[in-house]
Formats: structure tokens, C-alpha cells, sequence
């Protein structure tokens, strides 16, 4: 029963990511969101928080080491969040776990297609990827976390 669930599992992985319509639902959900080129920023923040924490996700439960078949590889993860996760493979026969992952991932393919989409419609002055982007986001928003608290969105005036 394990055994076929895990192949189960695998099949509706790849089902997601061939087959998940993830273009044609990120510019159908997207269309809202573009009116405004500042809504449609915003929308790109969101979506880039969004990739990383369904990312952090994705990445814990690939490293799920719980027993399978007739295997019980190596745990590498701490015990105190691989017995719940080996828990739930049980009790899904080990389906949960890459079924979530499967998920997942067309929800991440998703996600990329609506920035993709968000991109076109109002494409960045300066040309950068959405990585890139992302990454100078994230060091203003560091450099922000490093001024006194008091003075965290006020300017000087000159």
C-alpha cells in the first residue's frame, strides 16, 4: 500500500508540474492588478515573499527522511520536527509529504508566471530580473532594519 502511494505521489508531481495550467491562471488573476503601476508593484512584492516561504517549505520537505517501503534512510533533520513529519507519512502512507511538495511546486510555477506577466505590463526601468529585483529589495529593506527605529522612514530634510 506504501509502495503505491509513493508512486502515486510521484505521478501527481509530475502531473503538476507538466500540466498545472500555471500561465494561463497567473494572467488570469493577475489582469486585476494591473491597472496601477503601484498595485502592480505591491502585487510583486507579495508574490516574492510568497516564493520564499512556499520555497523554505518546499525545502524542509525534501529533506523529510521518514521511513519508506522497506527503507529508514539517515534522519538529517532535527528530530524534534522529522517525528511529526514521519508522523504524517505515516498516517498517509506517504503521500503527504510529496503530494505537498507536488503542490507546491505548481503553486512556485504559478508564481513565477505572474511575475513574468506582472513584468510585461509594467516592465522595470532598469531592466533587472525579478531576482534581481528582489535582491535589491531586500538590501533597502536591510539597510532600513539598520537606522535607529525613530528615524525609519523619515528622510532629512537638506
Amino acid at each position: 500500500m506504501r509502495c503505491e502511494a509513493i508512486h502515486l505521489a510521484r505521478d501527481f508531481g509530475y502531473v503538476c508540474e507538466t500540466e498545472f495550467p500555471a500561465r494561463q491562471v497567473a494572467e488570469y488573476l493577475s489582469r486585476p492588478h494591473t491597472s496601477d503601476p503601484t498595485e502592480s508593484y505591491r502585487r510583486k512584492e507579495l508574490i516574492h515573499a510568497t516564493k520564499q516561504v512556499t520555497k523554505e517549505l518546499m525545502d524542509l520537505l525534501n529533506q523529510d527522511r521518514s521511513p519508506l517501503c522497506n527503507t529508514r534512510p539517515q534522519h538529517i533533520l532535527d528530530p524534534i520536527i522529522q517525528r511529526p513529519l514521519t508522523h504524517f507519512s505515516l498516517i498517509s502512507h506517504g503521500f503527504g509529504s510529496p503530494a505537498i511538495v507536488a503542490a507546491l511546486t505548481a503553486i512556485q510555477n504559478f508564481l513565477s508566471e505572474s511575475l513574468k506577466h506582472l513584468d510585461k505590463v509594467y516592465p522595470s526601468g532598469n531592466n533587472l530580473s525579478s531576482q534581481q529585483q528582489q535582491q535589491q529589495q531586500n538590501n533597502q529593506l536591510q539597510q532600513q532594519d539598520q537606522k535607529p527605529k525613530d528615524l525609519v522612514g523619515l528622510e532629512l530634510k537638506k
